[in-house]
């Protein structure tokens, strides 16, 4: 690297031009440069410069890899090692030792082997009583003669091992490097026994700043005081701001995560495909979750034998009061539906199987009821509704859902402007592989399904279905105009902008995942 550029945080080339280095560096790596600044001795620890920055921990060792990385500053890790009482050992009354506690049972009398390995201090651990014997032994602490033991005048002086845990036992903790010739000898000795010691290992580090950075480090505090962090209105009207330094501002940052309330993902993205829709020059309609079997079905060219209309599929209200949407009120409305269904279908129509209410099986009965009020000969209107399918719960099917739909009103509306609308809509929402595929729907014709292909499968799968309101659809409503219609599932277009698996998890309690979805998809 050459001497006259450092890595900037971001990492990009950070020349050494005073002016604008210092306006690259975060706060925390100034206060750290600061305090080492100040740092008479050569290196200092990490504690001392947590006191000495006034930074928190964390803060410390995030500053110190960014001013690491940009070769500002010089990290030196050292191994030390703490040694202090195992918690056995330092619980005991006396803190003894096997060999100390076989020269006090001998000189109270008890001299046997056997005897001594019954007494209440060894309780038989034969295996610990053989060790202290070894350990005395090597003291110059007792003889064994004829399997009695007798105590040397030696057994009065306190062993090496004996002033260590001593030590420890007052200062609680010692570190390695301070130990004289006769702890290190003591050490050696303990640390091969059992629940006497425990040896921490501690990682010790140190920082200064690199010494050829330290002319540079030097400017850039200088330069430092004259930094500005904000505009005032005061610099910006005056035109002080130009003969500023300003600090720069990393707006890729990450910003703490806060637990605040929100709309729903899925409520979030409805709102956006809106704005998608009125910025095409779409007018948003609404209109109510129950409907009469005459809009949801009659009107639409669906006949009434249809197995859509069976109980199985559709949810019926058991209330067979008017409620919303009921029977048209024009008796040609009715005879023209009758007609079409008698000549089309070829059979006769009963205006009784068109009376009861049902939840909404699509939103497009409001859509026919928009049509039928306003007969507009040019018009483009999108509603996004609650729709009921009496289906089994999968991880692509719900018993209730939302769908998408919009119409477009136009003396020479066609199938190719029908594309057109579908193709801008999806590139508006990031989707570009889309393809359309012929298909059927009672009501349109052409029909056409749209398809579009998920990266995240590596398949195409189908999304809208679309096509031009077939005369016996229109014709009653008194439209003489084409009418471009599509509409959808739109859980389904959410599994895709959420790239999930399973459509349940739109509703499921999981919060960890609510909350991370951000409010803006990229």
């Amino acid at each position: 690297m050459d001497k006259d550029e450092i890595a900037g945080r971001d990492g990009s080339k950070f020349e050494n031009n005073s002016e604008r280095s210092i306006s690259s560096l975060h706060p925390i790596e100034k206060k750290l440069l600061t305090a080492l600044r100040l740092v008479e001795a050569d290196w200092i620890t990490e504690s001392d410069l947590v006191k000495r920055s006034e930074l928190t921990v964390d803060q410390l060792r995030r500053g110190v890899e960014w001013l690491r990385y940009k070769d500002l500053i010089q990290v030196r890790e050292g191994i030390e090692f703490k040694v202090y009482l195992h918690q056995d050992m330092s619980d005991k009354e006396y803190l003894a030792l096997p060999e100390r506690k076989l020269v006090n049972i001998v000189s109270k009398g008890v001299n046997k082997l056997s005897e001594i390995i019954k007494s209440k201090e060894f309780k038989g651990n034969e295996k610990e009583v053989f060790g202290a014997i070894r350990f005395c032994k090597k003291n110059n602490w007792i003889s064994i003669i004829d399997d009695k033991v007798t105590t040397l005048s030696d057994s009065h002086n306190s062993s090496s091992e004996e002033n260590f845990i001593a030590k420890l036992d007052k200062t609680k903790s010692m570190l390695e490097s301070l130990f004289d010739k006769e702890d290190e000898k003591a050490y050696e000795s303990l640390k091969k026994r059992h629940n006497i010691l425990v040896t921490e290992k501690l990682v010790d580090k140190k920082y200064r700043i690199a010494q050829t950075s330290v002319p540079l480090v030097d400017s850039l505090l200088l330069i430092g005081d004259k930094l500005v962090r904000k505009m005032t209105q005061d610099v910006l009207v005056s035109g002080k701001w130009r003969d500023l330094i300003f600090e720069q501002i990393d707006v890729e940052a990450p910003l703490p995560l806060l637990n605040f309330g929100k709309k729903n993902p899925l409520v979030d993205f409805i709102d956006e495909v809106k704005e998608i829709l009125v910025g095409m020059g779409f007018s948003e309609i609404e209109g109510n979750l129950t409907q009469s079997c005459f809009w949801n079905f009659d009107a639409l060219f669906i006949p009434q034998d249809h197995p859509a209309r069976e109980m199985q599929d559709t949810f019926y209200l058991k209330s067979q009061t008017e409620l919303h949407s009921p029977l048209p009120q024009n008796n040609s409305l009715l005879q023209h539906v009758s007609k079409i269904h008698r000549e089309s279908w070829h059979y006769d129509w009963n205006i009784e199987d068109s009376k009861p209410y049902v939840l909404r099986t699509h939103t497009t009965p409001v859509t026919l009821q928009y049509l039928s009020e306003g007969k507009p000969e040019k018009d483009k209107v999108f509603l996004i509704g609650r729709v009921f399918r009496n289906e089994k719960v999968t991880f692509k099917h719900l018993v209730e859902f939302h769908q998408v739909e919009g119409i477009y009103v136009n003396e020479d509306a066609n199938l190719r402007q029908l594309i057109g609308i579908q193709t801008e809509f999806y590139s508006k929402l990031g989707i570009k592989k889309i393809k359309f595929w012929p298909t059927f729907f009672p009501y349109t014709e052409p029909s056409l399904q749209s398809m579009v292909y998920n990266e995240k499968f590596d398949k195409w799968i189908e999304l809208f279905g679309m096509g031009i309101f077939r005369p016996e659809v229109t014709k009653p409503l008194g439209i003489k105009n084409p009418v471009l219609a599509w509409g959808g599932g739109f859980e389904r277009l959410a599994m895709l902008r959420f790239n999930l698996n399973d459509i349940r998890e739109l509703y499921s309690n999981n919060l960890t995942w609510l909350k991370s979805v951000p409010k803006c998809l990229s």
